[in-house]
């Protein structure tokens, strides 16, 4: 399935931009079978305009998963350009990919499911997860920061581990997933932070 292309005229890419917040949203809350009737309702459109931009269930989720992942990707190129201690750059990724995981629990599973491993999709957005996860680790590593003996992707897998365990909402949750963050990075880091 190709990607969806964002509309040129104003209107539409304004329509196109709150569906995709809103269906974000709703899919954080519900999942990926969130309705797609109140996803137009809470964008304020009808459900024409939703079908117009994003024809069926399965384009509105490949956006959504595509989206959430760039800004995962844009989140890392800004911590590299802007946070000069490479520590706290890994650290704040990592809680945005828990955080990510655990809000879209379940998002990519299904996207899996229908179109496989080596669908456009998947390999898109696992290469921009995998430059990531790489890069700060990278940076990490070459401060003699992180250990040198492991790689972006065992970064993400471990990483992976600690959003799709904790499924919690609200402040129990939270606590378990700021724990395992800690201790992702006492075992990434070469030194044990007090």
């Amino acid at each position: 399935m190709a990607p969806i292309a964002r509309p040129q005229r104003a209107d539409a890419r304004r329509n196109f931009d709150r569906l995709l917040a809103v269906a974000a949203e709703a899919i954080a809350e519900r999942g990926a079978e969130a309705s797609l009737d109140d996803i137009a309702k809470r964008a304020g459109v009808g459900p024409g305009t939703l079908y117009r931009h994003f024809p069926t269930r399965q384009h509105l989720l490949e956006a959504v998963f595509h989206e959430r992942v760039e800004r995962l990707r844009d989140e890392a190129a800004r911590l590299l350009e802007e946070e000069p201690d490479p520590d706290k750059a890994l650290e704040a990724w990592l809680r945005a990919l828990v955080g990510h995981l655990r809000r879209y629990r379940g998002l990519s599973e299904t996207l899996k499911e229908v179109h496989g491993l080596e669908a456009d999709i998947m390999i898109e957005t696992r290469d921009m997860m995998r430059w990531s996860a790489t890069a700060l680790l990278t940076r990490a590593q070459e401060a003699g920061v992180a250990r040198t003996d492991i790689d972006g992707v065992d970064l993400l897998r471990i990483g992976h581990g600690a959003g799709m365990v904790i499924v919690e909402p609200g402040a129990d949750g939270d606590e378990r997933a700021e724990r395992l963050i800690r201790l992702l990075m006492d075992g990434v880091r070469t030194t044990t932070k007090a």
